[in-house]
């Protein structure tokens, strides 16, 4: 009886271990501020369906992926297409281990939902049944905030210059990354961090207007006043804090030349120039092969002339030519 009495306590004890070790593990794999948002009205897909089956590809490649890519990747397999955006400052392993998280909390949050996103604080995943490349998705939108708050003017102030700066830099990034992120004095010691990022897919004109809403709209409608926030958009993001928070260390592709367009567009000319050009060479050489050839010959005559002409007046001078 003591023996089945021990069994069943020991028995007790290692199941509650178990538990409390998987409890603390699963809720310390999922991100605290993730938030997410499901399609509901775009319909659902079946288990063990083509549209599952391709989505799980697609969450296979996207979680299997060895090169950075600036953050950014982008697929499509069968009907399902997919995005994902990591923070530009983090590193590939932290990235794709947020990718793990994301994709996991989207599967309990949204299950079966054929469209969704889902944001962490390092990445943004979303998936649907139509094509999301180089397609601006302001909403859904949605923050968090930091608590503190202030009615500073001059901080509001400092905020949406820095923000302006940093949405006209990251709009004017090239097709591998727009993103921007730097720092401003406030009053005293204290200074005002931020970051903003898009989607590299949209052109100039759709990234300025996304971070333009986030910093208007998301900004007034969610965290007016308080010290911190994230503003968090399909194809875009921003965020600010009184502290650092960018990671530091992690290279970015050069800027895209200004005259790059420039040089596109004369580089048929120079294709249409250079046969004229080589004509041209052409001809002057011939000119010039020409006038040499002439001037030797004339040369030679001439000092075959002046050979005469001396022999002449030397034969006149002797006598020997008959006048």
């Amino acid at each position: 009886m003591a023996t089945e009495i021990s069994r069943t306590v020991l028995f007790h004890f290692l199941f509650s271990g178990l538990t409390f070790t998987f409890l603390a593990t699963f809720a310390i794999s999922f991100d605290p501020y993730f938030l997410h948002s499901c399609a509901n009205n775009i319909g659902n897909y079946t288990a063990n369906s083509a549209y599952e089956r391709d989505l799980n590809t697609i969450f296979k490649q996207i979680t299997s992926i060895t090169k950075s890519n600036y953050g950014f990747y982008s697929k499509k397999v069968g009907k399902v297409s997919a995005m994902a955006l990591c923070r530009a400052d983090v590193k590939l392993d932290v990235c794709t281990g947020c990718l793990n998280e994301t994709i996991s909390r989207v599967k309990l949050d949204c299950p079966n939902n054929k469209e969704a996103i889902g944001w962490s604080a390092d990445c943004t995943l979303r998936y649907s049944n139509t094509n999301l490349s180089e397609k601006l998705e302001i909403n859904p939108q949605t923050c968090l905030y930091n608590i503190g708050s202030t009615a500073d003017e001059y901080f509001q102030l400092r905020l949406g210059e820095l923000l302006s700066d940093l949405r006209n830099k990251a709009a004017a990034g090239g097709a591998l990354l727009k993103y921007a992120a730097g720092n401003s004095s406030l009053r005293a010691s204290e200074r005002l961090y931020a970051l903003v990022q898009c989607t590299p897919d949209l052109s100039e004109g759709d990234c300025n207007h996304c971070l333009d809403k986030a910093a208007t709209n998301g900004i007034l409608r969610c965290c007016l006043k308080q010290r911190g926030c994230r503003v968090l958009s399909p194809s875009c993001n921003l965020r600010f804090e009184t502290y650092p928070f960018v990671e530091a260390g992690v290279e970015f592709p050069p800027p895209p030349s200004p005259s790059g367009d420039r040089q596109k567009e004369e580089e048929p000319n120079k294709s249409k120039r250079t046969p004229v050009l080589v004509a041209s060479l052409s001809v002057i050489f011939g000119v010039a092969v020409v006038s040499i050839s002439g001037f030797l010959i004339w040369k030679r005559r001439n000092n075959q002339d002046t050979e005469y002409r001396e022999i002449q007046l030397l034969d006149l001078v002797e006598g020997r030519i008959d006048m």
